[in-house]
């Protein structure tokens, strides 16, 4: 019999209050858990390639980029940094409702912020066959205000290399 896998999101530790500190705690035999709290009996070669490896609300695991049905990008154009304090904002089941007026978002289920943005993007193409081209754009954006801006810091954290691989 298969494993159930349905979550989107699987986290190899699970962040636990001691009364004292918040301990990362892992489980003895490598499965997972879901949503960040619930053991598992999953361990990430379980996982089907849609999962997309990533530092997820403070954990390392896995998020599903297969049945996103709307995504937003929320650039930062305050800080000098690429992608970390930027937001994507993923829905599973609904549009994403956006009122700039209150700078408030509902209707996501998840979201992420720094590299992953990029690595979750071409999943979320792929996998959900999701148009990405406005976000892909968004990203250029950004990378493009890092070097007009802030030309040290874009060096390091983009450089030369390419953002998205064009297909052939």
């Amino acid at each position: 019999m298969g494993k159930r896998i349905k979550a989107n999101l699987y986290t190899e530790t699970k962040i636990i209050w001691n009364g004292y500190e918040h301990l990362a705690v892992r489980n003895d035999d490598g499965t997972l858990f879901s949503q960040g709290h619930y053991k598992t009996h999953i361990l990430p070669a379980d996982l089907p390639e849609w999962y997309v490896y990533g530092r997820y609300y403070r954990n390392f695991g896995y998020l599903s980029a297969k049945g996103v049905r709307h995504l937003h990008y929320h650039p930062n154009f305050i800080t000098n940094h690429f992608l970390k304090d930027d937001i994507l904002f993923i829905s599973y089941s609904e549009k994403i409702i956006l009122n700039e007026d209150v700078l408030k978002i509902a209707g996501y289920d998840e979201r992420i912020c720094g590299s992953e943005i990029i690595a979750f993007v071409i999943a979320a193409e792929k996998y959900s066959e999701y148009d990405v081209s406005e976000i892909k754009e968004a990203i250029k954006n950004k990378s493009q205000w890092l070097k007009e801006h802030f030309p040290d810091d874009y060096e390091r954290e983009v450089g030369c290399q390419p953002l998205f691989q064009e297909s052939v």
